[in-house]
C-alpha cells in the first residue's frame, strides 16, 4: 500500500480565484448595489420540496446587480431607481428563470425553481439520459465529495457502491463484481482511458469539478460500449458555464484548481422572452502532487520507519465548446497526466522479504496524452449527431532489477518500454422516431493501435507457483523488444428504447472486426424493465460481449507481442442481471442478483523455440462470477439537513479455472475444475450514514468484509543449493496444490468526517476533517515466510498483520 499519511483539504485560495473573477467584468454589479432607488426582495423556493432554496443567485440584468440567498430562501436588491428590468434566478440543480418585471419602488416578489434532476445526499438516477437502472449506479460530484475516506476523489468514492472493491485494500485498481480488473473500461466524454487513477488509487487524472457525474455499470452494460467483457465506468463531463468562476483546493500531498467561464455572453429574445446565453464556455483545470515535502516526515513521527521513495504525479484538462449556430457546435477536450516513481531499496531487509532483493531497484515513469474533437449537429429535439475524432498516447518505461549473483541472469536489468497509441474516429446519432415512444442510436467507429516496444523483458518458460523461485535460471527466458505492430478495428452498434407506459424495452446488438485475426463478433443486448404504480420497477438485462486481446492495453503492458499474434481468439463473456427497485418517499431499497460467465480467457503459458518466444499464452481460460446485491438508500432533500446515507451488503463468488498446468511436473489440476479466484471477496457489508445541520455534517463510513484467499505455504527448500561462499542460507518456499484454499480473518474499518461549509456572496468556502480506521484496526493480510530458516508448521510461515501507518488522519 502507498503510505499517503495525511492531506488537509483547503479552499482558502478559491476565494482569492472567486474575489478576482468577479472583480473584473463584475465589479459594477458590487458597485450598483447602493441604498436608494426602488427596492425588490422575496424568497426562492424549490417547487419539489416545497422548502426555501439555500444559495441561490437573484441577478438584475440591466442594473447590473446581484444577491445570493441565505438558508432561508430571502434575498433584498437595491436598484437605481423605477422601471422595467430582467431578473435571472438561478441555482445549482435547479433550472434558471428569467422573468421581465416592472419595480416601481418596494416590490416583493417570490420565485420557485423546478429541479433539473431530483437530487439526493447519496446516489442519483438521472432522467430521460438513462438508457437503463438495472446494474448501474451514477454518482454526481457533490456525492463523490461527501463520502468519507476517498480522499474526496471521484474513482475511489464508487468503492462505497455495492460489488466494487480494490485489489489491494485501500489502493488498487477496482474489481467489480468479481471480474478481472484488466477486463474494465473507463471512459471520458467517450474517449478511452487506461489509466484513470493517479498510481492505481491516489487520485483520479480528471478534476472532480470538471466531471458532473459518473455512470458505473456494474455488468450486462449496453450496446454503445464494447472492448470490454468487465464492467464499465463512464465519466461524464460538465457540458454547460454560465458564469467565470473557480475552484482552488490545496493539501498536504497535492493541490489542484479549475477555472471556466462563458465565451462571448450575451441576453438574446426567444419564444420565453429574453435569456442569457453565450457562444460557449472555455474549462481548464489541473492537479500537481508533492508527496516527498510533507509524507515522508509525517511518515516517520507516527510509525519510526522511514520511506524511502514516494511516488510523484501531476495532471491537466482543458475543455471548449463554441457554438457556430443554434444548431451545429464544435467541442474540444484535451487531457493528460504523468506519474513518476524511483524507488532503490538501500537497507537490509526483513526476515519476511527474499534476501535477493537487498539491492532492488525500480522505476516507473508513466505520461499519458488524450484528445477528442467533437462535431455535434442538432438540428431538432428529436434528432442529435456527433462526430467524434480522438487520440489517446499512453507511454510507460519500467526499469527493474535485481542485484544479486544467485539471480538468474534474465531477470537483471529489465527495461520495457511500451507506447500503446489509440487513434479514433466515431460517428453516432439519436434519433426519436416516434415521439415519446422510440428512440433509435447508434455509431460507426475506426480504431487504429499504433503499439510501440522497446527494451527487453522476461516470460516465464513454464507456469509456477504463487511467486517464482529467481536463482532458477531454467524458469526464465530474455525477450527482446523493439517493434511496432499495428491493428485496426471497425466496430458499430444499434439499440433502440421503446417505451410503451410503464414498459421500457431495449433491444441492442453490437458487432466488431479485428483485421489482424479476421475475427468479427456479433454480441445481441438487451434490458426489460416495468414499473408499477407503487413505485416498484421490476428490470432483467442480458448480453454478450467479446474483446480482442491484440488491443487490450492492460495485457500488452506485460506481455507485448500479444498484440502481434493472429492465432488468439477474441475473449468471449455472457451477462446476466435481474432486479427490483422500490421507493417509498425519501427511501429506495434495490435488490439484485447477477451471473456472469467468461470463455477463451488469455492465459500465460509460454512457448519457446530456443530462445525465440513464438507464443506467450493461449486462449483456455474460463471464470464465472455470481452473487446478489441488497442496497437501501435514504436520500437528502434539497436545500434540506437531516439525516442521508445508504448500507449495501454485497454476496460474490469467482471461480477459474486456467486450463494450463499448474507447475514443471505437468500437475492439471486446474485445467478440470474451477478454483476461487485470487480477488473473490466473498461477503461485503458497507455502511455510510450521515446527518447535515445548517453548516455542519458529520457522517460516517463502515466496512466489514471477508479477505482475498490465499495459497497456503506447506514446505520450503534450501535455494540455491549449495548456497554460495559467503552468503547466508536461503530457504524458498513451496506453495500447496490447494490455489486459493484459504482466507484470513474478516477485515473491517470505520471512517469518521467532520465538514462545515460556509457562503458568501462570492461563493463558498468548505473544510472537512476526518480520521480514516478511528480505532486502528489492523488485519491478517499476508502469510510471510521467514527466508532465513526451514520450513517449520508452527513458527515458518506465520500469519502477519498489517503494517505501516494504519490510522490516518485527514484534513
Amino acid at each position: 500500500m502507498i503510505p499517503v499519511a495525511l492531506k488537509t483539504r483547503s479552499i482558502a485560495i478559491m476565494a482569492i480565484v472567486a474575489c478576482l473573477a468577479f472583480a473584473a467584468p463584475g465589479a459594477g454589479i458590487l458597485l450598483a448595489q447602493r441604498p436608494g432607488g426602488a427596492v425588490l426582495s422575496g424568497k426562492i423556493y424549490n417547487s419539489y420540496t416545497k422548502v426555501p432554496v439555500d444559495f441561490a443567485v437573484v441577478a438584475v440584468e440591466e442594473a447590473r446587480v446581484k444577491a445570493r440567498t441565505g438558508g432561508d430562501g430571502a434575498y433584498s436588491l437595491s436598484l437605481p431607481g423605477p422601471g422595467t428590468y430582467t431578473v435571472i434566478v438561478s441555482s445549482s440543480g435547479l433550472r434558471t428563470i428569467s422573468v421581465r418585471m416592472a419595480v416601481n419602488g418596494p416590490t416583493t416578489r417570490d420565485f420557485v425553481l423546478s429541479p433539473a434532476q431530483v437530487r439526493g445526499a447519496a446516489l442519483t438516477i438521472t432522467g430521460e439520459r438513462d438508457i437503463q437502472k438495472i446494474a448501474r449506479y451514477t454518482m454526481t460530484v457533490r456525492e463523490m465529495k461527501e463520502v468519507p475516506a476517498s480522499f474526496g476523489d471521484s474513482i475511489s468514492a464508487l468503492t462505497a457502491l455495492p460489488g466494487v472493491i480494490r485489489t489491494s485494500g485501500f489502493f488498487g485498481p477496482l474489481v467489480i463484481r468479481g471480474m478481472d480488473p484488466t477486463n474494465n473500461r473507463y471512459y471520458i466524454d467517450d474517449i478511452p482511458v487506461y489509466n484513470p487513477q493517479h498510481f492505481g488509487g491516489i487520485h483520479s487524472v480528471i478534476s472532480n469539478d470538471l466531471m458532473s457525474e459518473i455512470d458505473l455499470y456494474a455488468s450486462a452494460f449496453p450496446a454503445q460500449f464494447g472492448s470490454g467483457t468487465g464492467a464499465v465506468i463512464n465519466i461524464n463531463t460538465v457540458d454547460d458555464v454560465k458564469d467565470f468562476g473557480g475552484v482552488t483546493e490545496i493539501g498536504l500531498i497535492s493541490s489542484n484548481f479549475l477555472l471556466k467561464g462563458p465565451i462571448a455572453p450575451s441576453v438574446i429574445e426567444g419564444d420565453e422572452g429574453e435569456r442569457r446565453t453565450s457562444r460557449g464556455y472555455w474549462i481548464a483545470a489541473g492537479r500537481i502532487g508533492y508527496l516527498s515535502l510533507f509524507v515522508p516526515t509525517i511518515y516517520k513521527l507516527m510509525t519510526g520507519d522511514t520511506l524511502t521513495s514516494v511516488p510523484e504525479y501531476w495532471d491537466y484538462q482543458f475543455k471548449g465548446k463554441y457554438f457556430l449556430n443554434s444548431r451545429h457546435a464544435l467541442t474540444a477536450l484535451v487531457m493528460g497526466s504523468k506519474d513518476y516513481i524511483n524507488f532503490i531499496n538501500e537497507s537490509t531487509p526483513p526476515d519476511e522479504v527474499d534476501p535477493l532483493l537487498a539491492n532492488f531497484q525500480f522505476k516507473n515513469d508513466l505520461i499519458s496524452h488524450s484528445a477528442g474533437v467533437y462535431y455535434t449537429w442538432q438540428p431538432n429535439k428529436r434528432v442529435k449527431n456527433t462526430l467524434l475524432s480522438y487520440g489517446s498516447l499512453n507511454d510507460s518505461i519500467n526499469y527493474i532489477n535485481v542485484d544479486d549473483d544467485r539471480v538468474a541472469a534474465a531477470v537483471k536489468n529489465i527495461n520495457i518500454v511500451s507506447k500503446p497509441y489509440m487513434y479514433g474516429l466515431k460517428e453516432k446519432f439519436d434519433i426519436e422516431w416516434w415521439k415519446g415512444v422510440a428512440k433509435l442510436r447508434g455509431a460507426a467507429e475506426l480504431v487504429l493501435y499504433r503499439f510501440m516496444t522497446d527494451g527487453n523483458t522476461f516470460a516465464l518458460t513454464r507456469t509456477v507457483d504463487v511467486y517464482p523461485d529467481l536463482t532458477d535460471d531454467t524458469l526464465f527466458r530474455r525477450v527482446e523488444l523493439g517493434r511496432t505492430i499495428l491493428n485496426r478495428t471497425l466496430s458499430g452498434y444499434l439499440e433502440n428504447k421503446f417505451t410503451f407506459g410503464k414498459l421500457t424495452f431495449v433491444p441492442g446488438v453490437r458487432a466488431d472486426y479485428l483485421d489482424r485475426s479476421g475475427d468479427t463478433t456479433v454480441d445481441p443486448r438487451g434490458m426489460l424493465s416495468y414499473e408499477f404504480p407503487t413505485d416498484t420497477t421490476v428490470s432483467v438485462a442480458a448480453g454478450r460481449y467479446s474483446m480482442f486481446i491484440q488491443t487490450n492495453p492492460f495485457l500488452f503492458n506485460y506481455t507485448p507481442n500479444i498484440a502481434a499474434q493472429e492465432i488468439y481468439k477474441p475473449e468471449r463473456a455472457i451477462h446476466r442481471a435481474a432486479g427490483v427497485e422500490q421507493r417509498i418517499g425519501l427511501f429506495t431499497l434495490k435488490i439484485e442478483g447477477f451471473y456472469n460467465t467468461f470463455r477463451d480467457l488469455f492465459e500465460n503459458d509460454p512457448v519457446f523455440d530456443g530462445t525465440i518466444l513464438v507464443y506467450e499464452g493461449r486462449n483456455v481460460g474460463r471464470q464465472k462470477a455470481y452473487g446478489a446485491e441488497v442496497m437501501l438508500r435514504l436520500d437528502r432533500e434539497e436545500g434540506r439537513g437531516g439525516p442521508f446515507g445508504w448500507v449495501n451488503y454485497t454476496y460474490t463468488q469467482s471461480k477459474r479455472k486456467s486450463g494450463v498446468s499448474d507447475a514443471a511436473d505437468g500437475d492439471y489440476n486446474d485445467r478440470d475444475r474451477y478454483i476461487t479466484y485470487g480477488l473473490e471477496q466473498e461477503h461485503a457489508l458497507k455502511v455510510v450514514a450521515g446527518y447535515t445541520r445548517g453548516r455542519h455534517t458529520l457522517s460516517s463510513r463502515f466496512t466489514l468484509h471477508t479477505s482475498f484467499p490465499y495459497t497456503p505455504i506447506v514446505a520450503g527448500e534450501l535455494s540455491p543449493d549449495p548456497t554460495p561462499p559467503g552468503y547466508v542460507p536461503r530457504y524458498y518456499p513451496i506453495y500447496g496444490t490447494s490455489r486459493n484454499s484459504r482466507h484470513f480473518p474478516p477485515d473491517q474499518r470505520l471512517d469518521v468526517r467532520y465538514s462545515y461549509k460556509i457562503t458568501h456572496e462570492w461563493g463558498y468556502v468548505s473544510w472537512y476533517i476526518e480520521v480514516i480506521n478511528v480505532y486502528n484496526y489492523r488485519p491478517v493480510t499476508e502469510e510471510t515466510w521467514n527466508y532465513r530458516r526451514d520450513y517449520d508448521p508452527d513458527s515458518n510461515p506465520r500469519n502477519k498483520k498489517e503494517e505501516g501507518l494504519s490510522m490516518i488522519p485527514n484534513f
